[in-house]
């Protein structure tokens, strides 16, 4: 299956008064005359302004990389997200040519929904042009026994004139782990001592006759050099920082053109990694703001670059807002990038991916919680600086983007930028029954209907417009309006205790659209005031909201929004993926691959360096106690569960045995359960017990009710 869009051949930048729509079912882009500028508003509380510069086209979910073909006349884009309707759910590669600006989309068979793989984040094309390798990891089928699975490994695909053919399939073997280590318990797929790979970044190595690949292996905890001829490996590298693998999260690498040294950034770790490919050998560590406790979140280093001499390289901090810049002669820091906005008061801008212009002179940072690209003037940084003590170097300014902008290239005068989330879902136009959801769901899920996009900016068309368009992302971003203030009749604030519940999964009019007071829609209430009294009650009493906009698309990121009011680049780029299968784990709300790093010591790589609400009330001296949120159950069972599907529930990993697992109707409930409390119980299926509770963040020890389980719906609240 491939999708065509074929749109102007010129190059495109900022178009003020027209708007080209794309629609994937069709063959040919639509140019929409003279429609202007609409807001779109974002359920981060953010707006978009459409059209934004250059837009080309939208494009399958979360284009992660982009790879630029030695001819330059292509540009490839790795869609790892859940897969849209227009994909049938597949995961795909889009193959833009650079000629005519067409865009076609190939999606691939063996990644359809609850396929046992997925892509992740490496893409390049082979040195000689005729090919293209992708990153392809498996958590379900790690070596690929199963008639249709490929297992861990690399993708290869022909390519001839803009169009791809798999061609084969280069597996990785379970990696040996180090003496003393231990795989998380979620991932113990594979043999003893071994862990699964889990490809990420990619760089290419021409040999003398043939490609060499360097692969992150990002949930083994390595680096390993493979030989494409034969897919033997030629070198490891042991890039483990903690007894638990995974710990550092390899996420992607760069190599020097002369195949001697590499560069790895360790996502959990706030290092990267310099290795000598000839020795194979880790040269050193450089570490980069590196917190200051063990449990503490980290800087989250990423996207790579090197400079045109190979004499700097650039690391995208995301959970830092922070690019580095380091001498690659002696491994210091000799620069810092500040990649906020002028006057952003709070941190978040997620800088995830880079690209320099041809004459090295500018820098292109993807703020991706900004949408936005920021722009910086690198030609005064010098290799030979002493190290870095000074103030962040700012932006010369910004440009506005889609949703989430999450790779950029350039070619030319031309500034390519991939989108994650495009222009987001939008209201729907009422049931939209499609058969490519499958036979279970009448319905689209919100996560097929997330689009990407692409667009194409034209750099010196783009620099005379700077002013405004920073001023755009300014606006876009809320930063010159008045938050208001609440006013109390008394003149005082006479608030004393919040009390905040988080429920999920539904809409205001699925449960609100009964009441008589806003702005609900009865026709769409599914669990009215007769299925829900007391929220019924609560909403009356205290106030209704029926106009709020709910950030996050499924719990893996809802409850970070709801606690954190923001998410984590490590949440964006794998949710997606454990939604569509099971080939990510659910590392979110404090536990990862079923282990709490706050109990083993290590930084949970889900945690937004901006922190939670409990550590701001903590902070401030206030008074705090949890019910739940962010606490983990064991749950008393027999034997351990088999994991499911987040949209199954998210349940706690951890299970044990107790004497008793149970309690059957008629039989007397936990003392702080039922009406009244120790009666009897009512219900007619078997109520669990669970043996403890597990705070996963630090800030919640000693400040929640260990007798108040997490989510278990057969637990009576």
């Amino acid at each position: 299956m491939k999708v065509i869009l074929r749109v102007p051949s010129r190059p495109l930048w900022f178009v003020k008064s027209s708007v080209f729509c794309a629609t994937l079912a069709v063959l040919t882009a639509v140019l929409c005359a003279q429609e202007p500028p609409k807001q779109i508003p974002l359920p981060t509380s953010k707006i978009l302004i459409s059209p934004y510069p250059g837009r080309i086209a939208r494009t399958n979910s979360f284009p992660a990389t982009v790879a630029i073909s030695a001819d330059k006349h292509y540009a490839a884009f790795l869609n790892d997200g859940y897969g849209t309707q227009a994909s049938a759910l597949h995961q795909s590669i889009g193959i833009l040519d650079l000629q005519t600006n067409r865009l076609t989309d190939f999606p691939d068979a063996r990644l359809g929904k609850n396929a046992r793989q997925s892509y992740f984040l490496g893409l390049a094309f082979s040195s000689d042009g005729d090919h293209l390798y992708a990153s392809v990891g498996s958590i379900t089928d790690p070596t690929g026994e199963k008639s249709g699975d490929t297992g861990n490994g690399i993708a290869i695909y022909r390519f001839r004139e803009g169009k791809i053919t798999p061609e084969r399939f280069l597996k990785i073997a379970p990696q040996k782990i180090g003496t003393g280590k231990k795989v998380a318990r979620a991932l113990r797929k594979t043999a003893p001592e071994t862990a699964i790979p889990y490809p990420a970044g990619i760089a290419v190595i021409r040999a003398e006759t043939h490609d060499e690949l360097l692969i992150a292996n990002n949930l083994s905890d390595n680096v390993i050099l493979l030989d494409t001829a034969d897919g033997r490996v030629l070198k490891t590298f042991d890039l483990s920082t903690h007894a638990m693998i995974p710990s550092s999260f390899p996420y992607t690498v760069v190599a020097a053109r002369d195949g001697q040294r590499a560069w790895c950034s360790l996502w959990n770790s706030s290092r990267v990694a310099e290795l000598d490919l000839q020795h194979g050998t880790v040269s050193r560590w450089i570490p980069l703001l590196e917190p200051s406790g063990p449990t503490t979140a980290g800087s989250h280093p990423s996207a790579l670059l090197l400079n045109a001499d190979e004499s700097l390289l650039y690391v995208a901090l995301a959970n830092s807002d922070r690019v580095a810049v380091v001498s690659t002669a002696r491994g210091d820091l000799v620069a810092m990038l500040d990649t906020s906005l002028q006057d952003q008061k709070f941190a978040g801008a997620f800088p995830t991916a880079l690209a320099q212009s041809t004459d090295g002179k500018q820098l292109f940072v993807a703020d991706s919680s900004l949408n936005a690209i920021a722009i910086f003037d690198v030609s005064r940084i010098n290799p030979s600086n002493p190290v870095y003590d000074v103030a962040a170097q700012r932006a010369l300014g910004f440009i506005p983007t889609g949703w989430y902008p999450s790779a950029l290239a350039v070619i030319g005068d031309n500034l390519l930028v991939a989108t994650a989330k495009g222009e987001g879902t939008g209201p729907n136009n009422g049931p939209n029954a499609v058969k490519e959801e499958g036979p279970r769901r009448r319905h689209p899920y919100i996560v097929s209907l997330l689009y990407g996009s692409i667009s194409r900016i034209h750099i010196p068309t783009i620099k005379e417009e700077l002013p405004e368009l920073t001023r755009q992302v300014e606006e876009s971003n809320l930063l010159h309006r008045d938050p208001g203030k609440i006013e109390f009749q008394s003149g005082s604030n006479p608030i004393r205790h919040v009390i905040y519940v988080i429920k999920e999964n539904r809409s205001y009019d699925q449960i609100f659209g009964d009441l008589k007071v806003g702005n609900g829609d009865l026709s769409l209430t599914m669990y009215g005031a007769d299925i829900t009294p007391n929220e019924h009650k609560l909403a009356l009493q205290f106030g209704v909201l029926d106009n709020f906009y709910d950030s996050g698309e499924v719990s893996g990121d809802g409850h970070d929004w709801s606690t954190a009011a923001i998410t984590s680049d490590y949440n964006e780029k794998t949710w997606q993926i454990a939604y569509r299968g099971k080939e990510r784990i659910y590392d979110y709300q404090g536990s990862v691959a079923d282990e709490y790093p706050l109990e083993i010591g290590e930084p949970d790589v889900d945690d937004p360096a901006t922190g939670f609400l409990w550590d701001n009330v903590a902070s401030h001296n206030l008074t705090y106690r949890d019910y739940g949120e962010f606490i983990e159950a064991e749950w008393c069972k027999p034997q351990r569960p088999e994991l499911a599907l987040p949209t199954s529930g998210t349940t706690s990993p951890r299970s044990a045995k107790c004497v008793r697992d149970q309690i059957r109707k008629d039989e007397p409930l936990p003392e702080n359960v039922g009406d009244p409390h120790g009666s009897v119980s009512p219900w007619p299926w078997p109520v669990p017990l669970f043996k403890r509770m597990h705070p996963t963040k630090s800030a919640l020890r000693d400040h929640f009710d260990p007798r108040f389980p997490d989510f278990n719906t057969e637990y009576p609240d």
